[in-house]
């Protein structure tokens, strides 16, 4: 199917983009969802009681809404319609910074979208059905998600592989079902799949700035594991897989800014000060105008990354980086600003808007700051 639909406009000879109504659909029903089920009182909740992973809610999604499936191809239980479907339900989870594993799945599902059919057969359906919760272990001690490291390893042995080594940062690890290792072969680096509760795996959950994001590090002792792509292809999926958490972070921090700045608009337009609304005063108008034009244009540059990626275009990686960065920047201004005009209640644990500034400076960092991001577009654009 057609990601974006181009209409062009005969009076001014410019050409426009818009969604599907197929597209906007989804973001209707996504958001009604996410609104009913992970809406101020989820947040509450995990600002007094910390993170829950809701089952019922996941499968839930998964078989009515089907966005699990939306990365899967059909011949393996999904729909496969693209990034850009996927970044729209992420944009929508952004909103109310739903805490649960749809990222970590679909990063993960990337990963075994490189599989042979006998693995897709297996796991993908799973997925899709959201019988199955994955994520992927990546990231070593002191190293980043660019450079992951080399001191995870995996043996070959008589009934297949054994894994062992550390990985750290990795999301929503107590929640899995299957992990999706990054480990060096004498070959080189290749990915395996190993099942969460199998002997020699240990999880431990930290307490990360992101309370609506599980977190922590999983320590791998000699533990069964399959081959899911060998070392030839192991670079190329690992590109990918970058690729797409960039994307997917800017729509999931898209949706985090614009509720944030909603938010700051209808409070400034109830709180008064001096017998007007504070939202008359000109320095609050300023905040939320730049506010506006920071989230429009990381909104673009998310909608065309998503583009990009679904059409592997040659632009597509310099794309999902410029997106992360510019999504960062928005969302982190947008939090901050949300905070500042909400006043003295703003600072409060009982309101919302500390846990947006939490997943604002959180997700910045995640999968490469914006300062990596930028080298990186310089690089790629030879700079």
């Amino acid at each position: 199917m057609s990601l974006l639909v181009p209409t062009h406009d005969k009076v001014d000879a410019r050409m426009k983009f818009s969604f599907t109504r197929e597209q906007d659909d989804l973001r209707r029903t996504v958001r009604d969802f996410v609104t009913q089920h992970h809406g101020r009182d989820a947040l509450q909740s995990i600002s007094h009681s910390g993170y829950a992973f809701d089952e019922t809610s996941w499968t839930q999604m998964a078989r009515q809404l089907g966005v699990q499936g939306l990365a899967v191809p059909e011949s393996f239980g999904g729909s496969g319609v693209g990034e850009l479907e996927t970044s729209i339900v992420l944009e929508e989870m952004g909103r109310v910074l739903y805490a649960g594993p749809y990222l970590s799945t679909l990063l993960a599902t990337t990963v075994l979208r490189a599989a042979d059919d006998a693995i897709q057969t297996e796991f993908l359906p799973e997925v899709a059905e959201g019988n199955a919760v994955l994520t992927v272990a990546l990231v070593e001690e002191g190293r980043t998600w660019s450079s992951p490291g080399r001191s995870t390893v995996a043996h070959a042995g008589v009934d297949g592989h054994v894994v062992t080594g550390r990985k750290v940062l990795v999301t929503d690890p107590a929640a899995a079902t299957s992990l999706l290792v990054l480990a060096q072969t004498p070959a080189g680096a290749a990915w395996f799949i190993v099942d969460a509760d199998a002997p020699g795996v240990e999880v431990t959950v930290s307490t990360g700035l992101d309370l609506t994001r599980e977190i922590g590090h999983v320590d791998l002792h000699d533990v069964p594991a399959r081959l899911v792509v060998p070392p030839a292809a192991a670079g190329a999926v690992l590109a990918e897989v970058l690729d797409t958490a960039a994307v997917a972070l800017a729509a999931e921090m898209v949706g985090g800014a614009t509720s944030c700045l909603e938010q700051a608009v209808s409070w400034s337009s109830e709180r008064h000060q001096f017998g007007r609304p504070i939202g008359s005063f000109q320095a609050i108008k300023h905040r939320c105008a730049d506010a506006l034009v920071e989230i429009e244009a990381a909104r673009v540059l998310t909608h065309y990354a998503a583009y990009a990626l679904s059409e592997s275009t040659p632009d597509a990686s310099v794309a999902a980086s410029m997106a992360k960065q510019a999504a960062a920047d928005a969302f982190a201004q947008a939090a901050g600003n949300n905070i500042q005009i909400h006043g003295g209640i703003g600072f409060t644990w009982e309101h919302p808007a500390h846990l947006y500034f939490r997943r604002a400076k959180a997700s910045a960092a995640f999968f490469d700051d914006s300062t990596h991001h930028r080298n990186r577009i310089a690089n790629l654009l030879s700079i």
